[in-house]
């Protein structure tokens, strides 16, 4: 920001050095720039004074001042680029990805989840003794803010098998360079079977339907004028400390150099469903390297059909994309037809005794396995075993989860292979690119 305000200040100054060089008796001096303002602005101000005045440009201060309107058109434009930011995502094992935002006058800092599958934000309590041994480390006295209030209203959440106690508190939020004014947000009190969080707190990408029709952080960016654009991407890798390969949000579009537009390009689905970030599956399947043998689970009436040598019905076409799970989680019935189809790749998956909801697999050589293969309205996205898979000397375990309730989720193993683009305004859109590797 201090670039910024320097680059203005430097070319202001010379513009305001510039004058239109005044005729001896018939012209007043008037400077080109003043304030920011066009010169047909100050001309027009001027001519609704009591002062009379004529004009005789030459050619060459006409050029002049077009380009001195050019050169401001220019950094109108470059003020919008400063409206796009992105904030840095720590890796914590590929399974959690938290950035830091500043909270109060103070700007006291904490890691927060970014999660698109909920909308609160949420720190906890410097009172909640459960937080503590749930995993959080840094907290929030809301008593010690001169900006913060309390709503006197609370609220219980869920979060898989998590459970939390909140109250609604109103504070000053800080991402990136972004301040936002007064968001409401929730302050815990308790939270329970909760294991393993390695964050601070949690941040809502979701939609506004999931938080009692407050404001979500999005929504306030937006309603401040702090981005222009109701939008944001994730963009995930592995790499765990590597600067120039780190993974990101960005606040108010994407940033092109993260695709791989050589291999792929931007492909945008409808958001269909009024509370999540979720779009229409066609079907998935388990596909051979060479592409010989195909098993697939496929929506009643698929936008897009493929050869099968076997396929059956996908029992539920909706697909949330979620950066709060780290897994690839599809429903049940679904999830134990193509288990079930490993068979046919000379696999055998049974479930884990050491990890509860992870299927293990008897063939520890990844090669053997095929690609997982997904279809969202009209595309396939492959995923290569090397992805999917965590293998040992013996065994491998698959990173794609059933789950109980009748919808399936693409988490973050999703994201780490496309980089994804979220457009919250109408019509709510999600795009996907094959996200730039090493």
């Amino acid at each position: 920001m201090q670039i910024k305000v320097l680059l203005f200040a430097i070319i202001f100054s010379y513009v305001l050095s510039r004058r239109i060089k005044q005729k001896k008796s018939t012209l007043i001096h008037i400077s080109l720039i003043q304030k920011g303002q066009r010169v047909q602005e100050i001309i027009k101000s001027t001519l609704d004074s009591d002062i009379k005045i004529s004009f005789e440009l030459s050619r060459e201060v006409k050029e002049q001042i077009n380009n001195q309107n050019l050169l401001i058109d220019h950094l109108d434009r470059l003020q919008y680029a400063y409206q796009i930011v992105y904030i840095p995502l720590r890796n914590q094992y590929n399974a959690q990805y938290f950035g830091k935002i500043q909270l109060g006058q103070q700007e006291q800092t904490f890691e927060l989840l970014f999660d698109t599958g909920s909308s609160y934000t949420w720190v906890a309590s410097n009172d909640c003794n459960t937080c503590q041994k749930a995993g959080v480390k840094n907290f929030f006295n809301c008593e010690t803010s001169q900006s913060c209030s309390y709503l006197n209203k609370k609220i219980k959440l869920q979060y898989g098998k998590g459970k939390a106690v909140a109250q609604f508190m109103v504070e000053n939020l800080k991402i990136g360079q972004l301040l936002i004014q007064n968001q409401t947000m929730l302050l815990l009190d308790e939270l329970t079977e909760l294991k393993k969080f390695e964050g601070d707190g949690l941040a809502g990408l979701g939609f506004d339907t999931l938080s009692d029709g407050y404001p979500t952080i999005i929504d306030n960016l937006f309603i401040q004028n702090l981005i222009d654009k109701k939008e944001f991407s994730i963009y995930l890798t592995e790499h765990q400390n590597s600067e120039d390969k780190q993974s990101k949000l960005i606040i108010g579009g994407k940033l092109d150099n993260l695709g791989d537009y050589n291999n792929d390009q931007w492909h945008y689905c409808d958001v269909i469903n009024k509370n999540y970030w979720a779009i229409l599956g066609d079907y998935v399947s388990f596909v051979s390297k060479d592409g010989k043998i195909r098993r697939s689970l496929k929506s009643i009436k698929p936008v897009h059909y493929v050869q099968d040598d076997k396929s059956d019905i996908l029992f539920t076409s909706l697909f949330v994309i979620d950066s709060g799970t780290s897994l690839i989680v599809l429903y049940k019935k679904d999830h134990e037809r193509l288990i079930e189809y490993l068979k046919d790749f000379g696999i055998e998956c049974f479930d884990s005794e050491q990890y509860q909801g992870i299927s293990e697999c008897d063939q520890s050589n990844i090669d053997d396995y095929p690609n997982f293969e997904i279809s969202l309205c009209g595309k396939q996205f492959i995923i290569p075993p090397e992805k999917y898979l965590l293998c040992s000397f013996f065994q491998c375990y698959l990173m794609i989860a059933p789950f109980d309730q009748r919808v399936s989720i693409l988490g973050d193993l999703f994201i780490r292979e496309y980089y994804t683009h979220f457009i919250q305004e109408t019509p709510r859109k999600i795009g996907f690119i094959k996200a730039t590797q090493d």
